[in-house]
């Protein structure tokens, strides 16, 4: 799992959110099966797909967490 979503982003949208996650409370992602786990999801694009259009737009800037 990405380091940035184990230990910023989950934590934070969980205290945001108001769950009651263990990241909530230890700051870091515990690998929990709650319900409420926010970090369940995430995606990772190693190759565009074939017969795909991809853009990417990098923005120069830090946004949200």
């Amino acid at each position: 799992m990405d380091e940035r979503l184990q230990t910023i982003v989950s934590p934070m949208n969980n205290k945001r959110l108001n769950y009651d996650n263990p990241c909530t409370i230890t700051g870091v992602c515990s690998e929990c099966q709650g319900s409420t786990r926010i970090c369940r999801i995430y995606s990772v694009m190693r190759k565009k797909p074939m017969l795909t259009d991809i853009t990417v737009v990098v923005v120069g800037e830090e946004l949200g967490y």
